[in-house]
């Protein structure tokens, strides 16, 4: 069955500690510059490592102007103060799974290191989480096997939220097909469909994360996913292994007769019903491309 897919926010955040205090610069005129060093100015205060951090301040102000109730070195820590904090939960949206299986501190631990090797490089936080599954695999987390799983279904997830929508194959002119066009079918996925496959039951236990049911980490046992998304909802299925073979071959550009026949002779107990059953619920689903 499908599971509908609704990534929460993972509940118990914890704050970064009051920051120590601000940096005190020579009061100057604030001087006028382009709307780009500006921001590259910023981007260097509100990230650099605080032993350049009274460099990067220096020349407040050239850039921010006296009043608004604050002075312009507590204006800054502010943003500094709230930059860690903007990561912690952007990444706690895309990962909750791991957040909530690492708990509060461990995952803002987890994400402060991680961050120091992959700093944000984008104007949009969206992408921050791009190589956290590899981290994690690299990391000596303990289980860090099952969370690099976890990790990986929910980047995908994350990712396929975002991916366009293109138009999906009609199952009626799937149907209308004639037999001789079969042969040279190519069934190519949409960008809204990924195939996963896993050691863990990983997707039960993010539906159990996102129900909030508390669950424990799962023992090994293979589980194979598809994910889609039709409109704005998510779904993903657990496929049978057979059923996994086939689809990975179309996705892979394989001819569908070809594929066919293999997924037949793999696994013999495969009949007809069985493959029609799959591709009207493929067709029902909207996985391929028209």
């Amino acid at each position: 069955m499908a599971e509908r897919e609704v990534v929460s926010n993972a509940k118990g955040m914890v704050l970064p500690e009051r920051s120590p205090a601000p940096v005190r610069v020579s009061r100057q005129k604030v001087q006028a510059h382009g709307l780009r060093q500006q921001q590259a100015w910023l981007q260097q205060v509100v990230t650099c490592p605080p032993d350049r951090l009274e460099e990067a301040m220096a020349n407040t102000g050239d850039f921010i102007k006296e009043g608004y109730g604050l002075d312009p070195e507590s204006r800054l820590w502010i943003y500094r103060g709230m930059f860690p904090l903007r990561m912690v939960e952007s990444l706690q949206i895309d990962f909750p799974g791991v957040a909530y299986t690492l708990g509060p501190e461990a995952f803002e631990a987890l994400v402060m290191s991680y961050v120091e090797e992959h700093p944000s490089s984008s104007w949009t936080l969206n992408h921050l989480g791009l190589h956290f599954p590899a981290y994690i695999a690299r990391s000596s987390l303990r289980g860090r096997t099952f969370l690099h799983q976890l990790a990986v279904l929910e980047l995908n997830l994350a990712q396929v939220f975002d991916e366009p929508e293109v138009p999906a194959l009609n199952p009626e002119a799937l149907q209308s097909l004639a037999p001789e066009g079969w042969d040279e079918l190519v069934l190519q996925p949409r960008p809204t469909s990924r195939l996963l496959k896993f050691d863990y039951p990983v997707s039960h236990y993010l539906h159990q994360v996102d129900n909030e049911l508390e669950p424990r980490r799962p023992v090994r046992h293979p589980q194979r996913i598809l994910i889609m998304r039709q409109g704005y909802q998510m779904n993903r299925v657990v496929l049978p292994e057979a059923g996994f073979h086939l689809l990975r071959d179309l996705f892979s550009g394989k001819k569908l007769a070809p594929a066919v026949e293999r997924v037949v002779r793999k696994f013999p107990a495969v009949g007809a019903p069985e493959l029609q059953r799959w591709f009207h619920q493929w067709g029902d689903w909207g996985i391929f491309r028209a």
